[in-house]
């Protein structure tokens, strides 16, 4: 497993995973904003969910038919130029 994708929040639902991206950015809205941009791709910033602490954070949900999720993973695989 990549050392990037190593930190992740214990899940506490069924189609959430909270996600650190302080390796890629100080600013989740940005980054997120971005992200669908360029991908198309929506994450949750992690500062709608802690204002304090959230800013390196980002939430994924998985609440959606299989093919689009396999769909905008591909996307964000490639977005970040993971190999």
């Amino acid at each position: 497993m990549s050392p990037h994708l190593q930190r992740f929040a214990p899940a506490d639902g069924a189609f959430y995973a909270y996600a650190d991206i302080a390796h890629l950015t100080d600013d989740s809205m940005a980054w997120t904003y971005r992200l669908l941009a360029d991908t198309g791709v929506a994450l949750a910033p992690g500062i709608d969910f802690d204002p304090a602490g959230g800013h390196r954070w980002v939430r994924f949900s998985f609440a959606g038919a299989a093919d689009e999720m396999t769909g905008a993973l591909g996307r964000l695989e490639r977005w970040l130029n993971l190999p």
